[in-house]
């Protein structure tokens, strides 16, 4: 996150306030966020009350 430039603020907007939602492989889930800089694309396993966060990134092709 720190090397992409996208902050723990951030992912927790796009986890509360997502554009976008959906599903990944192995029952990963998808979280797109727009943001004034691009959108961010967080793949996730939510157990519970608690988020496991796999992977954040820049999304450079996002669907509406």
């Amino acid at each position: 996150m720190k090397l992409r430039g996208i902050s723990e603020l951030m992912v927790k907007e796009a986890l509360t306030h997502p554009s976008n939602l959906g599903v990944s492989r192995e029952d990963r889930s998808l979280v797109f966020k727009k943001f004034k800089k691009g959108i961010v694309k967080i793949v996730f396993v939510r157990k519970k009350d608690i988020y496991v966060i796999i992977s954040v990134i820049w999304d450079i092709i996002y669907k509406k």
